[in-house]
Parts: structure tokens; C-alpha cells; sequence
């Protein structure tokens, strides 16, 4: 029984150290907040459309890095430029969300991190407590308004 349990042991722990690290990095024409393919296709399901994000979906990595690269070319607000000021804001937004909602709140997965992304810093920012928990108001000139709600380990999800 002893050696049984040893083999298990050793097979989990040898399975574990030589799990080997995937580089899902690549060489991007447009400069984007990381070389990371998979944090860059977490943000993308928040602001390109479903169809577009199915597509993505169904390329392999190399075919993904030029559809990113030619739909951030197509939004270009001044083509002519060198910078792309609509990618550029983007990744302010994400590196922004990345560094106010990190921790427990989950980071870019966290639902104000999505929203912070799509629409940017809140206009006017409101808190008080409902029940015991929390509960946050993000407002913006634009009408929208979201409600975060703590829940008992510390992250905030959307209410509305």
C-alpha cells in the first residue's frame, strides 16, 4: 500500500514540474498593452462584435494576430497617422482596469474591469451599503449607469 501510494505521489509530483509553460506571444504589427494572445482575446470578447469574435475564435493563433492587426486598422480614426488613437485608448482603458481591479476582484475578469473597458472611468462614482455589502454606482454623461454589488470575499459584481 505504501509503494502504491508513493508511485501516486511521485507520478503527481513529476506530472506537475514538468508541465512545460506555453508562449502564446507573437509579433503584432499594432502595439497592444501585452504580447499576450489569450489576455488579448479575454478583452476583445468585451468590445468587438459576436460575429466578429466567433471568427476569431475559429483561427489558429497566427491567422488570430492578423485578424487583430487589420480590425484595429480598419477602425483607425486617422489612417494616415502613425498611432491608432482608438487602439491607443484601449489599451490605456486595459492597463488602467489591470491596475485598479486587480487582486481579489478578479482583474480583467472582474465585471468592472469589463465595464471600465467598454466605457471608460466613470463620470461620478457613488458608494453606500445595502445590507451589509457594499455597493458601488458608476455613472456616465452618456446616461448608463452600473451597479456593483461586494460579495462576501471582497468582488464586486454587476447588478443591473
Amino acid at each position: 500500500m505504501r509503494i502504491r501510494l508513493s508511485f501516486l505521489f511521485f507520478l503527481f509530483f513529476f506530472s506537475c514540474v514538468s508541465k512545460k509553460e506555453t508562449n502564446n506571444s507573437y509579433n503584432y504589427e499594432n502595439d497592444y498593452w501585452t504580447n499576450n494572445l489569450d489576455e488579448i482575446e479575454l478583452v476583445m470578447s468585451y468590445v468587438i462584435s459576436l460575429d466578429d469574435y466567433k471568427k476569431m475564435l475559429k483561427l489558429d493563433d497566427i491567422e488570430k494576430v492578423k485578424f487583430l492587426d487589420e480590425y484595429w486598422k480598419a477602425l483607425d480614426p486617422t489612417p494616415d497617422t502613425s498611432d491608432n488613437e482608438l487602439l491607443d485608448e484601449l489599451n490605456g482603458r486595459v492597463l488602467e482596469s489591470k491596475n485598479l481591479f486587480s487582486g481579489f476582484d478578479g482583474g480583467l475578469f472582474s465585471d468592472r474591469a469589463k465595464i471600465y473597458i467598454i466605457y471608460g472611468a466613470p463620470n461620478n462614482e457613488y458608494k453606500t451599503y445595502l445590507d451589509n455589502y457594499e455597493l458601488i454606482t458608476w455613472n456616465y454623461k452618456t446616461g448608463y449607469e452600473f451597479n456593483f454589488i461586494s460579495d462576501s470575499f471582497g468582488r464586486y459584481k454587476l447588478q443591473n
